[in-house]
């Protein structure tokens, strides 16, 4: 049995910066008929599914699995499709399609403003109820959404200027049970190397980052149970992504804020 989380990578980014979820059934070195496969005779049909797929050939006949299941929280029905065709599912066995709500401990809400920078601002204000640089409490942890990197170091740049009166490096060499230093926000995207995204998640699941200014290449399978809010600074791709990216929020089953941010059009 081989269990794949966040499946739905496999159709929306595994060609460009997830494209380990096209690889990762290629457990050892592929055999050398599939490295140099015969020229195919005929077209295959879903009765032999593993001709279609001959990185799973190595899980099949090496490790012997048999069963493979894909699970994602949110997936179009042809998103479905396309990761049941990736994982080597044939037709007749069938994608299953559950509807899942958003969580009822989630507060959402929309505006739209002339100055989103601004708007940003109040509503971290407001949401944190001049507790923002409290280190007792804990439970205040943001996410921002953004879609480009550059706007992701700009508000988080934004934000550590409207609150001076924070530290602005995060403890990086403290331990839990010791006094740590607080950073209220830190900018996370892809053009960081790994070293500096695995600090940077591992200070802000320590909650030694109030506030993360992140694109969408933050947060995937993260489960931090006291993120208090989510805001998205842009509009998200799909539906699919805001309902993944709100649903970072709030596991703790206590109430959580999701806000978006619409720009109001001028003229």
């Amino acid at each position: 049995f081989a269990c794949l989380d966040e499946a739905h990578c496999i159709s929306q980014w595994s060609h460009n910066f997830r494209p380990a979820y096209l690889r990762i059934c290629k457990v050892g070195k592929t055999s050398e008929k599939w490295e140099n496969p015969p020229p195919k005779k005929k077209r295959e049909t879903p009765s032999n599914p593993a001709l279609f797929f001959p990185e799973f050939q190595v899980l099949r006949e090496r490790l012997g699995i048999r069963c493979f299941l894909g699970l994602t929280a949110t997936a179009t029905a042809a998103t479905a499709r396309d990761v049941a065709q990736h994982l080597g599912i044939p037709p007749e066995n069938g994608v299953g399609i559950g509807a899942a709500g958003i969580p009822e401990n989630l507060r959402l809400s929309v505006s739209m403003d002339s100055d989103r920078d601004q708007a940003l601002l109040q509503l971290l204000r407001r949401w944190h109820s001049g507790n923002f640089g409290n280190s007792g409490n804990i439970g205040n942890s943001v996410i921002v959404f953004c879609t480009r990197r550059e706007e992701s170091e700009r508000l988080a740049a934004l934000i550590r200027r409207e609150f001076p009166e924070i530290p602005q490096n995060p403890g990086k060499n403290q331990r839990k049970g010791k006094n740590q230093e607080f950073c209220v926000s830190v900018a996370y995207h892809a053009g960081l190397s790994p070293r500096e995204r695995r600090q940077i998640q591992g200070d802000f699941m320590e909650n030694r980052i109030r506030v993360l200014c992140a694109t969408v290449s933050f947060g995937m399978g993260l489960d931090k149970a006291d993120v208090r809010g989510i805001v998205h600074y842009n509009v998200p791709g799909s539906l699919e992504s805001f309902v993944q990216e709100i649903g970072r929020a709030g596991r703790d089953r206590n109430p959580a804020r999701c806000h978006l941010l619409l720009q109001q059009q001028v003229g």
